[in-house]
């Protein structure tokens, strides 16, 4: 899907005329976790046996190339990037006049009937008869799910952005990958005025409508922590922005694309687990495919929305 999912990227950026996927590269440290070290070996059985260019780093070959780091070693993906979410989906919004799609702005969703052709009602009151119903709802899948289908667990992730104190060109992508270090993450500075440090899938469980929507001064310090320790070019940088993300986790991580098979005029996009937008372009044409009751372009088992 990784693969599918760069080349329709790069279709786009064609298409639009804009810069949408910075190469940066991609290094995951060797850290203190078994989990972390379990990652990269996977990852480069995984990324070598799909005869992708995948480097196994020492620790003086890791300091010598990419300096700002301080670890035993590490894998190298040299064919990743940062994607400019803000500016795709301005795009994308662009284009939707031209495609003839109506946004209704506003309309908060509270009930899905599955009796005879799908109505979809909203709080307002208003019902939508539809031939199909595309859902993606994220974290608020669960409340327009039948019993039988896979649930999600919405999340509350932090994250902060660090402006260096240094050149911030030694923080830019060309000369600082995106790196995770025992599920930490970094991302290099590109479309933002930051380095961008969080923790990924942090298991706190949230009502979506009720989160709490500011970052926990313990996540600042444990983030800072990790910097400190494997990039301290960064360790006495500022804060200058942090955020609160949600997650809609599915249970065994894999997202949910595919049609209820008790209903097929309603298709199922939800789950994405912190890792959907990468794959945004395949995504949608998947569910394009389903709608047109065409064979999807790949195989969606797994994906199934079936518990």
């Amino acid at each position: 899907m990784a693969i599918a999912s760069l080349k329709l990227w790069r279709e786009l950026e064609q298409e639009s005329g804009e810069e949408l996927f910075v190469p940066s590269g991609f290094l995951a440290l060797d850290g203190e976790s078994a989990w972390g070290t379990r990652f990269i070996s996977q990852s480069y059985q995984t990324l070598n046996g799909l005869g992708l260019p995948v480097e196994l780093l020492e620790e003086a070959e890791l300091r010598m190339r990419f300096p700002q780091f301080r670890a035993r070693g590490g894998l190298l993906d040299p064919g990743a990037g940062v994607l400019l979410a803000a500016r795709a989906l301005g795009y994308y919004r662009s284009m939707l006049g031209q495609w003839g799609v109506n946004v209704l702005e506003g309309e908060k969703v509270v009930r899905l009937d599955l009796a005879g052709r799908p109505e979809v009602e909203t709080e307002s009151g208003r019902r939508i008869r539809c031939r199909k119903v595309v859902l993606t709802p994220g974290v608020w899948s669960n409340s327009l799910l039948r019993d039988g289908l896979v649930r999600v667990t919405p999340t509350r992730q932090q994250v902060i952005y660090l402006r260096p104190t240094r050149d911030s060109a030694r923080f830019r992508p060309g000369s600082f990958p995106i790196f995770t270090v025992d599920k930490y993450y970094g991302i290099p500075i590109a479309g933002t005025d930051g380095v961008k440090v969080g923790y990924h899938r942090t298991p706190e469980e949230v009502d979506p409508d009720l989160v709490r929507r500011t970052v926990d001064p313990e996540a600042i310090q444990a983030f800072l922590s990790v910097v400190h320790r494997y990039v301290p070019e960064l360790a006495e940088s500022e804060v200058v922005h942090s955020k609160v993300c949600l997650y809609d986790m599915t249970e065994n991580k894999n997202f949910v694309i595919g049609a209820d098979p008790e209903c097929n005029s309603v298709i199922y996009g939800y789950g994405f687990s912190g890792n959907g937008f990468k794959f945004a372009p395949l995504v949608g044409r998947l569910l394009t495919e389903l709608v047109l009751e065409k064979s999807p372009s790949i195989r969606l088992d797994r994906l199934s929305p079936v518990r």
